[in-house]
């Protein structure tokens, strides 16, 4: 399973960088032929973050993170699908960074959330395990 997770957690991320590129892209008024090409990725993407959330929360990783991982989904696709009718005029541009912010949100969490697994390899943890040489049995370790 944790291979699936770390397949997603790659997937997620080239669908956020392919979405971050078509959206600067509409922002600066070019290719707007290509929104439905946008949204068909977007609900990839967010169906790419709730499969995350699902495989990590039946490999242990904790509640917390999961929930936010999958509320944030929803929420993209939510504000993603009726961007155009929020905040219209000269000040559309709000509903645009919303957007843009909560799938920068998601994507860290989405990193993280593989390294936070009982079964994660020490590399994806952080733990690098001790460093120098060991230390025999009952020895405190030295204080600097």
């Amino acid at each position: 399973m944790t291979r699936a997770i770390l397949v997603l957690r790659a997937i997620s991320g080239v669908l956020f960088l392919t979405q971050l590129t078509l959206g600067i892209l509409f922002w600066t008024g070019r290719t707007l032929s290509l929104i439905p090409l946008h949204m068909l990725l977007g609900s990839l993407f967010v169906l790419s973050l709730l499969t995350l959330a699902v495989l990590s929360a039946r490999a242990g990783a904790p509640r917390g993170p999961v929930v936010a991982l999958g509320f944030l989904a929803v929420v993209i696709l939510a504000v993603g699908f009726a961007q155009t009718r929020l905040v219209a005029g000269p000040n559309h541009w709000m509903i645009r960074v919303v957007h843009l912010g909560l799938a920068a949100v998601a994507m860290p969490l989405a990193g993280r959330l593989p390294t936070m697994l009982p079964s994660a390899p020490r590399r994806f943890r952080g733990d690098s395990g001790p460093s120098g040489p060991r230390q025999g049995a009952g020895s405190a370790p030295e204080r600097v």
